[in-house]
């Protein structure tokens, strides 16, 4: 005589497969960095990914910003005194390395996310073939 499985029948509402982790990637790619961990309820990473991200960003405009506003107060300096000063340039490999880290904590941050909700979706696959298992 076979072994009978009972499967137990959940009333609330039908789950979606895969659509928490697909929130959670579109919210690290469209929104930010670290908003994917906060829909996957992991604050440490996602705040981690969050001021990474902010402060690389920050940074590169800051090497961009900062000269310009030197310029800028150097032109009208010489269009009001006629003094004139040398210009400052923008440092180009200081933007393009806080840009460039910025974009790594981006793609980190979502790899991470990808990374945790493929765990999680094997760990739930894996939890329903133990329940399904005849003892």
């Amino acid at each position: 005589m076979p072994a009978q499985v009972e499967l137990s029948v959940s009333t609330s509402a039908p789950v979606v497969p895969g659509s928490s982790a697909r929130l959670a990637v579109f919210l690290s790619c469209a929104v930010c960095p670290g908003a994917g961990q906060f829909a996957q309820r992991r604050w440490v990473p996602g705040v981690l990914y969050l001021v990474g991200f902010c402060a690389c960003l920050g940074l590169a405009l800051w090497a961009v910003i900062v000269p310009l506003v030197v310029n800028l107060r150097i032109v009208m300096d010489f269009a009001e005194k006629g003094s004139s000063a040398a210009f400052q340039a923008i440092s180009l490999p200081k933007v393009l390395v806080w840009f460039g880290l910025t974009i790594l904590v981006y793609l980190a941050a979502l790899v991470d996310v990808m990374v945790y909700a493929r765990r999680q979706a094997r760990r739930r696959l894996d939890d329903r073939r133990k329940n399904l298992e005849p003892l």
